[in-house]
């Protein structure tokens, strides 16, 4: 028992940094987003999608690929890493679908592990530089309050940043021998192959990571024979293309290229260039997309790597630098930061937004690698949070005889990144939005007689704008429509995805059109007509019956006798005026 308490006691400050976390994020008003049944404030943006997707995959049996949902973008379909749903989650709670209320949003729950994990995750790398629970708190506490991450809460599947400190962590720790060895492979896999049922892009990042800790096992430790290596990297590999393939990112015939490559970038100032979330530095200028690639350290990180390098200076000058050997460990996992840096910063680097280096030629042959992860800012991250374990290592390895001189300094470090991001908390967050115009209780007459739900013409595009987007010259996805569908259990035919097959999406618009000026009004089917594009449907006044709901013009076909068709008859074109789009 005494020994089951003396482990408990490791973790208290781990846990006390995953509790501030969680007291981070609900700063920035995330209390609103605690409640699973409320989904306001998610219907904005990417969010949308991410709920939308899990509703729709609540709705179907488990199939192939894994978190398949052939419901939504219907007849295409679409799966639930192309929604950026976090497969995942999507997955363990897919079981208890039939007793989860509707709807059910599972992103405000999956905001308060993330943030906690991080500053769980975080103390315990801290801890590898000192055995002080307090400055153990304090380290943990700056990876909690990391700008980046609460940069990403717009996009919730990418906020799984402990992947990257766990991969820290494992690369950094000692592992003295053969066995030991085998089990940081062991949590090396288990880190990748979760990365791969959240989302691609953390596992490009993690995958590169954990080639640098297995490289680490091997050339500084000697641990790991170079076959062990050779198998590890292979396995590693096979792993994220097997995990790929299983949850449908691979093998489905959607493209997992997009333009864009070289502008949704990192500046070169990015560190120190706050974007307006700082109440101590300037705002640089940047390009008008490289908000993905914001790496901004923040004031008291910025701090703490100055006070590091005068520290390792008076250490070197005072004659210690007793813990300066162990810095062969992360050699390299540094060198894989940069290379991500590197590629962070894309072909077109910039200075201040502006153009001064343009590599598109030297990527151009791996161009068929690159396009899938086309928001290379991304990966800066793995270098914004090395910086930041430098400075914790170098800080507490400076001071190591002096303990609470380093602590002083982390104590400071926290108080200035505090202050300094306080401008971030008071940023309007998870605000309920005026999204649901459908206010009529005769939409779920649907229910019974109709199996599909049809956008005319279909808003079904991806990031850039394939696929058959809206009238309206790229208008937002509104999802309204799609989560009428998904509370009636019908199929829905439009959706904002993170990949489209263009040519299958373009095929079936087309075909949707041909249908509608023939006037085969398809009898399962409810058709929600765009007001420019309703002369195919009064056209056959025969075959199709339009009526006015909400605003909204609903042609179904007059060969189905329904309830919903009686309401329709009710409420002509003529009689009640149409939404403007």
């Amino acid at each position: 028992m005494k020994n089951v308490w003396t482990r408990a006691r490791e973790y208290v400050a781990a846990v006390l940094a995953g509790a501030f976390g969680v007291f981070w994020f609900l700063q920035s008003h995330g209390d609103r987003s605690l409640n699973p049944r409320n989904v306001d404030w998610l219907m904005v943006g990417d969010w949308s999608t991410h709920l939308i997707g899990w509703l729709f995959f609540r709705n179907e049996p488990l199939r192939f690929p894994l978190g398949a949902v052939p419901g939504l973008a219907h007849p295409l379909g679409t799966t639930v890493g192309f929604t950026d749903s976090t497969p995942l989650v999507a997955l363990l709670l897919r079981p208890f679908a039939g007793v989860l209320p509707f709807p059910f949003q599972y992103v405000g729950l999956w905001f308060v592990l993330c943030f906690f994990l991080q500053g769980f995750v975080g103390s315990r790398l801290t801890a590898l530089f000192t055995s002080h629970r307090v400055a153990q708190l304090l380290g943990g506490v700056l990876f909690a309050i990391a700008p980046v991450l609460l940069w990403r809460m717009g996009h919730d599947s990418l906020c799984a940043h402990w992947l990257v400190l766990g991969l820290f962590w494992v690369g950094l720790r000692d592992w003295p021998d053969a066995p030991a060895a085998r089990r940081a492979v062991a949590l090396t896999f288990l880190l990748v192959g979760l990365s791969a049922t959240i989302h691609p892009y953390l596992s490009a990042m993690t995958l590169v990571l954990g080639v640098a800790v297995l490289v680490r096992l091997r050339w500084v430790d000697g641990t790991l024979s170079w076959r062990g290596l050779g198998l590890s990297v292979g396995g590693l590999v096979a792993l994220l293309l097997a995990l790929f393939w299983l949850f449908g990112y691979l093998g489905t015939g959607t493209p997992s290229g997009i333009e864009g490559f070289g502008y949704l970038s990192s500046d070169l100032l990015t560190f120190v260039n706050p974007m307006g979330w700082s109440r101590l530095l300037p705002t640089w200028p940047t390009d008008r997309v490289q908000h993905e690639g914001f790496g901004y350290l923040g004031a008291g990180v910025l701090l703490l790597l100055g006070l590091g390098v005068g520290s390792a200076l008076w250490g070197r000058w005072m004659g210690r630098s007793e813990w300066a050997p162990q810095w062969k460990r992360g050699v390299p996992l540094a060198v894989c930061c940069l290379l991500l840096a590197v590629y962070a910063l894309s072909a077109r680097i910039t200075f201040q937004g502006r153009l001064v280096m343009d590599l598109q030629a030297l990527y151009q042959p791996a161009m068929r690698f690159v396009e899938p992860f086309r928001s290379s800012g991304r990966f800066i991250w793995p270098l914004h949070y090395a910086l930041l374990t430098g400075a914790l290592a170098i800080v507490l390895g400076s001071w190591r005889r002096q303990p609470w001189v380093g602590i002083g300094l982390l104590a400071l470090a926290v108080g200035v990144q505090v202050f300094d991001l306080s401008e971030a908390l008071v940023r309007p967050r998870f605000q309920s939005q005026a999204w649901n115009g459908l206010r009529s209780p005769d939409w779920r007459r649907m229910k019974d007689d109709y199996r599909h739900l049809v956008l005319f013409p279909p808003q079904l595009h991806d990031g850039n704008g394939r696929g058959c987007p809206y009238p309206g010259n790229g208008a937002p996805f509104s999802p309204m429509f799609a989560y009428q569908a998904a509370s009636l259990g019908m199929t829905f035919n439009s959706a904002y995805l993170a990949r489209v097959d263009p040519v299958a999406a373009q095929a079936y618009c087309t075909a949707l059109q041909q249908e509608a000026e023939r006037g085969q009004i398809q009898p399962d089917t409810v058709y929600v007509v765009h007001r420019s594009y309703l002369e195919p449907f009064l056209r056959h006044p025969e075959s199709v019956v339009c009526g006015v709901l909400d605003g909204h013009a609903v042609c179904v076909s007059s060969a189905k006798e329904s309830a919903f068709r009686q309401v329709l008859e009710s409420r002509p074109l003529q009689a009640a005026p149409l939404a403007r789009p």
